[in-house]
């Protein structure tokens, strides 16, 4: 890309990010394209070389002449409120290809991996005509999983030797895999690490790992009667090998991002996830969940906005370190807190 599109591209995400001037037409532009990049996310555990695999599966994509943009979700500074980029210091090897683009985006202090803006931004990407956007979460392990609600595909990222097991394996990160990749599988465990997280998934799944099609299909006829909201989360999303045409297993990949070693493998599972998730209709109704969840942020901040620019919000701070101090003092609950905080607001 030449750099005055790079410094354009640069210059609208940051105008929708900081919600300055003019962002709200971008955004309108945006969500009116009839299909957005296709958005693989990338999360897992802290250390399992989610950025080094990120840098491996661009440089994949972009060297098959695609466009990929990668939005790095980092760790709000606790001094200038900004990312903190340590993810480009890893990026090397897709760095050199034109038809890429980083972008370092804080947390800002939102919960669940992401930045609040994460599904702005790929919209406004998609609106610069990137086929691709990966996100990658900050790395917090368990509270990593809001990027299930923004991206088509989300691949599990571990390693061997995580301690207490395969981190992965617990309850969060394992419900909201498409795809889960030990990295680094060059190391003594991996193929344990491997088998732990196939094993957690049998207990969910039936079939093979990839598309599995229902008829015939030997044990369709043992499924439970009763479902957990957990399974039953599960199997909307990939599918009920007793119920529909075909339904998705998480196939579980072994890599080693640093040397490039089958992460072409990984690719391929992702674009098929991607691929039958479009032709069963899953990706469109993610596409609705998605929207939903974009209302009630949207929605929630214009309700709020009158109360910020209220006569006396001004004042804002002050009177909520007072409440703050109460709470804090065992004399007030949040709740109270709030309540007196809009009913003095509305006066």
């Amino acid at each position: 890309m030449e750099p005055v599109e790079l410094r354009r591209i640069a210059r609208t995400i940051s105008t929708v990010e900081n919600q300055a001037e003019g962002y709200e037409a971008i955004l309108a532009q945006a969500y009116r394209l009839p299909r957005w990049a296709d958005v693989i996310g990338i999360t897992g555990p802290p250390g399992v070389g989610k950025s080094t695999l990120v840098d491996a599966l661009t440089a994949h994509w972009a060297e098959a002449g695609e466009r990929v943009a990668i939005l790095a979700i980092d760790p709000s500074s606790p001094y200038s409120g900004g990312a903190v980029l340590g993810d480009r210091i890893r990026r090397t090897r897709s760095s050199g290809y034109t038809n890429t683009y980083f972008r370092s985006l804080s947390s800002r202090g939102h919960v669940g991996g992401l930045s609040e803006t994460a599904t702005d931004l790929v919209a406004v990407l998609s609106l610069f005509e990137f086929r691709r956007v990966i996100v990658e979460t900050v790395g917090a392990g368990q509270s990593d999983i809001e990027i299930h609600g923004t991206a088509d595909c989300t691949v599990v990222v571990t390693v061997p030797g995580l301690g207490d097991g395969v981190q992965a394996s617990k309850a969060g990160l394992m419900e909201i895999g498409d795809v889960f990749a030990v990295n680094k599988a060059d190391m003594p465990g991996a193929e344990s690490a491997a088998r732990t997280v196939e094993n957690a998934l049998a207990a969910a799944y039936i079939g093979e790992p990839g598309i599995n099609v229902s008829d015939p299909h030997p044990v369709a006829a043992s499924r439970p009667p009763s479902l957990t909201p957990g399974l039953a989360a599960l199997r909307r999303r990939h599918g009920d090998i007793s119920a529909d045409a075909s339904a998705w297993v998480p196939p579980v990949i072994q890599v080693v991002a640093t040397e490039n070693r089958l992460v072409a493998d990984l690719a391929a599972t992702v674009d098929l996830f991607v691929d039958w998730s479009e032709r069963t209709g899953r990706r469109a109704e993610r596409g609705r969940e998605r929207a939903y969840a974009q209302i009630m942020r949207a929605l929630t901040a214009r309700l709020l906005a009158p109360y910020l620019r209220a006569p006396g919000a001004d004042q804002w701070p002050a009177m909520v370190s007072t409440w703050i101090d109460k709470i804090a003092e065992g004399k007030a609950s949040p709740v109270e807190a709030a309540q007196a905080l809009v009913e003095g607001a509305e006066k």
